[in-house]
């Protein structure tokens, strides 16, 4: 009697063990599936600020931003077992590119706040030194003999203010700042008044001088002396990289995810752009689609993640790869785009969708039936984003654009903390739903 009671303890301690290692399993098995089905947004608030962090430089061409977010991207590619169309990751190409290296502006003594009171045109040439400004306002510019004769007279040292404020006539101002930006005057500098501060662009020209982008709210009512501190560095063939990995389907019909890493830059040491919605938020969207779909085994089709470099200087890592793709652009399904999708209180926007109305009736077809955005909206497409070099090349391609409010664009205050991801985790869905619904089209 005895003996059998021991016997049936050790059998429930042994049945214990095995349920206990059971239902771990099973903890850990839902854990991957909701892995494999969910978004993760932690992981993409981490890399939100990793990128958009000053150690990246804005991921411009200031002490080479872009190389240092492509390794880090490269790293994560890496971390979520993508594989390689060669020995790394990277796709290599050169354009050429203006860099503002330094850039202090002060006006009557007073230094200037970068991206607040003013922004540089990123096309702006070197100059540094202490000026008496030449002041072109709305009176002189309806005397443009007098205008003339003061630019022939002042000479080369001319650093010029035009403020169009109170002039109402669009074409004459138009025809002045040409006239001005021409060489037919040898100035030292331009700096044009705005109503507020513009955003930021790459410059891929070089001007022989300065031109500054004034808030009108820093121009005091006594202008007496104007001081700039401006260095750029002009790069013929500046290198740079797109970011490729790829995890291998049951065809060789691909599905491609594409966003621009990209961003404004750095205007000299502490002036970057964070570049958050524009377009961190895309380059997050691709990285956790990347994690997410490497969990399915064996999925039907082939997955590539391009993350293209070059965007804000006008597409250039979109349309080198276009012309020098990594493997037939004829086994492309579909590519997706995305460009600032941080926001999405008010919605999405489609473009390409009249183009592709086979892939823009199943956007609208999911978005019906899960109800994950508040509206789609479709626009015609244009050269705007990386999409277009595919769609020239007749590749199927949208783009993804949320909209509502964040920190801005082309501006410094587009950081991590003012992206809201307000419908980030619904686009991400929708975005999954394509696949699936183009699957069950083939096989139906």
């Amino acid at each position: 009697m005895e003996k059998r009671t021991d016997s049936s303890g050790k059998k429930e301690i042994i049945n214990r063990f095995f349920m206990r290692r059971i239902v771990i399993g099973l903890v850990f098995l839902l854990g991957l599936i909701s892995g494999a089905n969910s978004q993760d947004i932690k992981y993409v608030r981490k890399q939100l600020g990793i990128l958009c962090g000053p150690e990246f430089h804005g991921r411009g061409y200031y002490k080479n931003g872009d190389r240092i977010a492509a390794e880090h991207l490269a790293g994560e590619f890496k971390k979520a077992g993508l594989q390689k169309f060669g020995p790394d990751y990277f796709q290599e190409y050169s354009f050429n590119v203006n860099s503002l290296e330094e850039v202090s502006f002060k006006i009557n003594g007073e230094d200037l706040v970068f991206g607040d009171d003013y922004m540089m045109n990123a096309t702006s040439g070197s100059s540094s030194g202490l000026f008496k400004p030449l002041i072109i306002d709305a009176g002189l510019m309806r005397k443009p003999d007098s205008l003339l004769g003061m630019l022939r007279e002042k000479g080369p040292d001319n650093l010029v203010v035009i403020d169009s404020a109170g002039l109402n006539n669009r074409d004459l101002f138009s025809f002045l700042k040409a006239l001005l930006l021409s060489d037919q005057h040898d100035i030292a500098g331009l700096i044009e008044v705005y109503s507020k501060t513009p955003g930021c662009r790459v410059g891929r020209d070089e001007m022989p001088w300065p031109y500054v982008q004034l808030n009108r709210k820093a121009l005091p009512s006594t202008l007496k002396s104007i001081e700039l501190n401006i260095e750029n560095k002009y790069y013929d063939h500046y290198t740079t990289r797109n970011v490729i990995g790829f995890i291998p389907g049951q065809t060789n019909k691909t599905i491609v995810y594409t966003a621009h890493y990209d961003g404004m830059g750095s205007f000299g040491e502490g002036n970057y752009f964070p570049g958050a919605s524009d377009n961190a938020s895309g380059t997050c969207m691709v990285l956790d689609l990347a994690r997410h779909l490497s969990l399915i085994d064996k999925p039907y089709y082939s997955y590539v993640f391009m993350l293209f470099s070059g965007e804000e200087a006008g597409l250039m890592g979109s349309r080198h790869y276009a012309e020098n793709p990594l493997f037939p652009l004829e086994n492309i399904k579909l590519v997706v785009n995305l460009d600032m999708v941080g926001t999405g209180q008010n919605g999405v926007l489609l473009f390409n969708g009249p183009q592709r109305p086979l892939e823009a009736a199943i956007v609208q077809k999911i978005n019906e039936q899960k109800g994950y955005m508040k509206e789609i909206i479709q626009r015609n497409g244009s050269a705007n984003s990386d999409h277009w070099p595919f769609h020239l090349k007749n590749v199927p391609a949208i783009f993804f654009l949320t909209t509502g409010r964040a920190g801005g664009g082309h501006n410094i205050f587009d950081t991590a903390d003012k992206l809201p991801l307000y419908a980030y985790e619904n686009l991400f869905r929708l975005v999954l739903g394509i696949n699936k619904e183009l699957h069950r089209q083939e096989t139906e």
